[in-house]
């Protein structure tokens, strides 16, 4: 027989007693003190390894009696020591008794909600209510990780948001995983079953957690949401606080794209409440997340909104990096970016990002490493597509190529300003050499121009890596269709 036609027939098994043997554990865990429950699983905790022992025992009980045996005399004798324990728990506001009966009910599902009715116990059940509120919202972590220490036990305001980006990367916001990453702190299942109580029971006391100073209780509040749950409050909320918002989203994007495409507004939209808050972790989520294709859709997204003094502060914090492997992960930003009114707006900043980056490497001391087209290299060619008309373009790549003809006779400080200064000028006449061939250009002087080029440069290549040496093949197909 299935539990829940036990329970609404339990009169019929008036001549089954409750389990004795459970209720022995029952009566040995309701020893041990509600803080012994709650951090069962701290190293300083000495009573915890007893406590394990016996929901160990607790949990095996059922287990065996309830999933494995037939029996269902059983069955009816531990439901009915769980149900004793639930009353007693209600009855008597005793929180280590309802402990006891939530880590039983991790596994047998009991309805809740059926019971209280049963035994007319709502207004005690709105106490324990209450008390499983009061200890979510001041729960406190012990972790042997330094970082996560410094975090948990000093931070509870937003002045060291450098912490809270630090520690808050570490965390694994997916549905009842361990809440650390490394498995230095695992939540006991009575903590699961307190926070489905609690949504399930008393919402208004479940979304007061959400605005909670102690970002422990919002990290684990916000793993056991789902991304609906998390969407519906966002929507009905005007005003969310800024890690409320930090923690959504870090929750939102540690997950495959394919899990919250349908979100993506949403997403777009919690970021820019993010940066208007608290510019500082919004640009810590930036670090977090900027190698990931769909945080970039994300970031192209929020560019089509913020104004352009926003635009401003936002690209000046983007991090240019000359290795190219993320090209096409800034394409997805780009492609929202090209839906924009202020598309051109956008170009023309990061272009200038770029252009102070290319003055910057002409005077570095160290050796230029790559092709300085950088990881926004399509953003740079729109910007010129836009900017340049066909002549303009021409002159252009004219005047690099006789700038790279007279590099030797140049003044340089050494030969890494001298390698550095080709690299640079090479950069930009592989960018327009993208536009020249996508115009469908055919001009005598610059196959002219690229074969002295090549001719006199061709010792270059022994400095190129592969990902250089395919941009040296590219050139050339541009600009000769090979």
């Amino acid at each position: 027989m299935e539990i829940s036609k036990i329970i609404n027939n339990l009169e019929e098994f008036n001549q089954i007693s409750s389990d004795n043997d459970l209720n022995l554990i029952i009566e040995d865990l309701s020893k041990f003190s509600s803080e012994d429950f709650i951090y069962m699983e701290y190293v300083g905790n000495s009573e915890n390894l007893d406590l394990r022992v016996l929901l160990n025992k607790l949990i095996n009980k059922i287990d065996n009696n309830v999933f494995i045996v037939d029996s269902i005399e059983k069955k009816v004798a531990i439901i009915k020591s769980l149900i004793s324990i639930f009353q007693k728990g209600l009855n008597e506001i005793n929180i280590v008794y309802f402990f006891i009966f939530l880590h039983a009910n991790s596994l047998i599902d009991l309805p809740i909600g059926e019971l209280v009715n049963k035994q007319d116990l709502d207004e005690r059940f709105n106490e324990i209510l209450l008390i499983i509120f009061e200890i979510l919202n001041n729960i406190k972590i012990q972790a042997a990780d330094e970082v996560l220490v410094m975090y948990f036990d000093k931070l509870n305001s937003l002045n060291e948001e450098e912490t809270l980006i630090t520690s808050l990367r570490q965390i694994d916001f997916k549905k009842y995983n361990p809440l650390i990453k490394n498995n230095k702190f695992i939540l006991p299942n009575h903590f699961y079953q307190m926070i489905y109580v609690l949504h399930e029971y008393n919402f208004d006391l479940f979304e007061r957690l959400l605005d909670s100073d102690n970002v422990f209780s919002l990290v684990l509040i916000i793993k056991c949401m789902s991304f609906n749950q998390i969407n519906s409050f966002f929507i009905k909320h005007d005003k969310i606080k800024e890690k409320t918002l930090f923690c959504f989203l870090m929750k939102f994007l540690s997950v495959s794209s394919d899990d919250i495409d349908d979100y993506y507004d949403i997403i777009v939209n919690m970021c820019i409440q993010l940066y208007h808050l608290n510019k500082t972790l919004f640009k810590g989520l930036m670090d977090i997340f900027m190698h990931d294709e769909f945080f970039n859709e994300i970031m192209g997204g929020m560019f089509c909104e913020l104004s352009k003094d926003d635009l401003n502060i936002l690209i000046d914090s983007i991090q240019l990096s000359d290795y190219i492997s993320e090209i096409n992960v800034r394409t997805k930003m780009l492609n929202k970016c090209n839906e924009c009114e202020n598309s051109k707006y956008i170009f023309e900043l990061i272009y200038n990002k770029w252009n102070n980056h290319l003055l910057n490497s002409l005077n570095e001391k160290k050796m230029a490493l790559n092709i300085l087209c950088t990881d926004y290299c399509n953003f740079i060619i729109h910007y010129y597509y836009y900017k340049y008309d066909n002549k303009k373009l021409l002159d252009s790549m004219k005047e690099l190529f006789v700038k790279l003809k007279n590099l030797d006779s140049e003044w340089s400080y050494n030969i890494t300003h001298h390698r550095n200064k080709f690299f640079v000028y090479y950069s930009k006449l592989f960018i327009f050499s993208v536009i020249y061939e996508f115009n469908h250009l055919d001009d005598d002087e610059i196959k002219e121009n690229y074969n002295e080029f090549y001719e006199e440069f061709v010792l270059f290549k022994k400095f190129l890596d592969i990902d250089e040496e395919n941009f040296l093949n590219r050139f050339e197909e541009n600009l000769l269709g090979r």
